[in-house]
């Protein structure tokens, strides 16, 4: 028990009373809790029937699978294919059993980002069957009028073109994720929430809120009314939802401006990417219904070079804004900045969304070049504001790191090597020709040295506690115990290692005898002096 407590007062559940029957312990792992960082402590072994994660990972799994058949159409297409549901139902207990009786199964159930993936991936899925089937069929009216349901065949064309836009911006935002990446999983939840989770709820409550705003007077504006007054808000505030839940769960992860705003682009390029797929299939059932459209493909192409190149800056540089206040926020020490920050950022973000869509929606196409070049100048701005921060991080992460250099715990060639933007890349791309494990290693090497600086920095600045001390001694002894496996530094190496030759055996020339294959030896003399060719007295 802490000493600087005394026992609880009966009856008294205040502050002081939890404190006082809280061990040391227990105060420690609290703080580190509340400081974004691992628990330092082991919590308290229990039976494995004990734990909720164990339950959990034989109820989650059945309730996904039931709600999938139950709740959704694929329940009515498997009904009568009795073995259909049984697969569905024993891959998902095979899946509990391997997370619950497997040594790897148990280390990943112990990790937040294991159970996101668990109910995140499978939402996913039924949100994008459930707009695929909003979006399929075609709606009839009272008057029996009806519109253009989307065929798959629009689906496919949209998909194609749509896709090269989202791997071109999904592949720079990965990038600009350079010095601590995220892991692929959280890259893929996060373009995922963009793709299925963010356009499904901004697909219904835009519709809803049209409706509400709809009129039956003449005005030419009333349909740009929802998209002027009522997406901005509702689109950035889901594509933004998914940072604050990654901030919670995995905050001792994001650590910089450059990781939040890489993971705002993925968020944001995947709803472009779900949106645009909409827009071109919409477009190509329009022309190829309508007989006056002569060309329906260049139709499309037009609206692809629209929205998809030219303005395909858009959704990431308004979600970018929301991230820059996030960053800035958890960057700061005053509680007003953390709150504030974020919500002007968002306000911001809301507010070019809005000026965008009401230019788009209220001014024919030719007049829209002034706004687009000054657009592209922000564009521009943020660009070069990303570049400076490349290289400030990698200054941020020499300075801190050469702490632990003058401490004697890392070498000056350690501090040149991990705070270079360009000598990492050299340094994995050395570590690559050397073997899948090299490589896996050596990348390992780097995020723990970037942690590391990372977490020296938001010590001095005060937004970690004493906890901090004992994460940086657990990377400290990782680092050193990677210098034997991983690749440290490039510097005498060569790019492409010289391959280990076997040595080749003489050849005998014809005739001869091969020789001796062994040495001659005189024959044992049994029993020795201590055995059979012993060469020491006997034991006496």
């Amino acid at each position: 028990m802490s000493a600087a407590y005394p026992g609880p007062v009966p009856g008294d559940r205040g502050p002081a009373t939890l404190v006082a029957i809280m061990s040391d312990a227990m105060i420690a792992d609290r703080q580190r809790w509340l400081d974004g960082l691992p628990r330092g402590n082991p919590a308290p072994s229990r039976p494995w029937y004990a734990t909720v994660s164990f339950w959990l990972a034989f109820v989650i799994p059945q309730a996904l699978v039931g709600g999938a058949l139950g709740l959704t159409t694929w329940g009515a297409q498997v009904r009568h294919l009795w073995w259909v549901w049984a697969l569905l139902i024993g891959g998902a207990l095979a899946v509990s059993l391997l997370v619950n009786f497997t040594g790897w199964g148990r280390r990943l159930r112990g990790s937040p980002l294991f159970w996101l993936a668990l109910i995140l991936l499978p939402a996913y899925a039924l949100a994008l069957h459930d707009q695929y089937w909003l979006l399929h069929p075609a709606e009839i009216f009272e008057d029996g009028s009806q519109t253009l349901g989307i065929s798959n065949e629009a689906f496919g064309k949209a998909a194609f073109y749509a896709m090269w836009t989202a791997l071109a911006y999904s592949a720079l935002f990965i990038w600009l994720d350079r010095f601590r990446g995220s892991q692929p999983l959280v890259w893929l939840l996060t373009f995922g929430w963009g793709a299925a989770a963010s356009t499904w709820f901004s697909i219904y409550a835009n519709t809803w809120v049209g409706q509400m705003m709809a009129t039956t007077q003449a005005n030419s504006d009333s349909g740009s009314r929802a998209a002027v007054f009522s997406a901005p808000f509702v689109e950035e505030f889901a594509k933004a939802t998914i940072l604050i839940l990654l901030v919670v769960l995995w905050r001792n992860k994001i650590v910089s401006r450059l990781s939040i705003v890489a993971l705002a682009g993925l968020s944001a390029i995947g709803f472009a990417f779900t949106e645009n797929i909409i827009y071109y299939a919409r477009v190509w059932m329009q022309a190829t219904n309508d007989i006056t459209i002569a060309d329906p493909e260049g139709t499309m192409i037009e609206l692809v070079l629209l929205r998809g190149v030219y303005t395909s800056f858009g959704h990431p540089l308004f979600t970018i804004m929301t991230a820059a206040g996030l960053a800035i926020g958890l960057g700061h020490r005053s509680k007003i900045v953390r709150v504030m920050a974020p919500l002007g950022g968002f306000m911001l973000a809301c507010a070019g969304h809005m000026l965008f869509n009401g230019l788009a929606s209220t001014r024919p196409t030719s007049a829209l070049m002034l706004p687009w070049y000054l657009a592209l100048g922000l564009v521009g701005v943020i660009v070069v504001s990303l570049i400076i921060s490349v290289v400030a991080n990698g200054q941020l992460i020499r300075a801190r790191l050469t702490d632990y250099q003058r401490s004697g715990w890392l070498t000056a060639r350690d501090v040149e090597v991990f705070g270079g933007p360009l000598r990492r890349v050299k340094l994995i791309w050395f570590a690559i020709f050397r073997g899948p494990k090299t490589w896996w290693r050596t990348t390992r090497l780097l995020r723990r040295a970037t942690e590391l600086a990372y977490l020296r920095n938001q010590m001095v600045r005060g937004v970690v506690a004493e906890g901090g001390d004992a994460r940086a001694l657990d990377l400290i002894h990782e680092i050193e115990s990677l210098r034997a496996v991983a690749l440290t530094d490039y510097r005498g190496e060569r790019l492409l290692p010289p391959r280990r030759r076997r040595r080749a055996v003489p050849a005998t020339p014809d005739g001869a005898a091969p020789g001796p294959l062994t040495q001659t030896y005189p024959p044992p003399t049994a029993p020795g002096p201590a055995g059979v060719g012993g060469n020491w007295p006997p034991p006496r």
